[in-house]
């Protein structure tokens, strides 16, 4: 008899075990239907905020470019005055 129970204990431990496997999945399809609607938000949040960091960043490398430039300049001056020294 004892045999017979643990028989039926384990068919009743996979129905159980297959049971909460359809409800996970039942659920992850619900899941799924809604995050549809809030994936094209999170989306377009997303999108903002990596247009922004690109907006940041090209700002930035303008502002490096011109400090470059000036540096440029200085340093041209610098060359004419040493040459110049040099000259006389």
């Amino acid at each position: 008899m004892s045999s017979k129970k643990s028989k039926n204990n384990s068919s009743d431990s996979k129905e159980d075990s297959t049971r909460l496997k359809n409800k996970k999945s039942n659920g992850t399809r619900l899941d799924s239907s809604s995050d549809k609607k809030s994936k094209p938000e999170i989306k377009f949040k997303k999108g903002k905020k990596i247009t922004k960091s690109i907006k940041r960043i090209e700002s930035e490398i303008l502002h490096i470019q011109t400090q470059m430039k000036k540096i440029e300049n200085d340093l041209n001056t610098i060359l004419k005055f040493i040459e110049t020294g040099k000259k006389t």
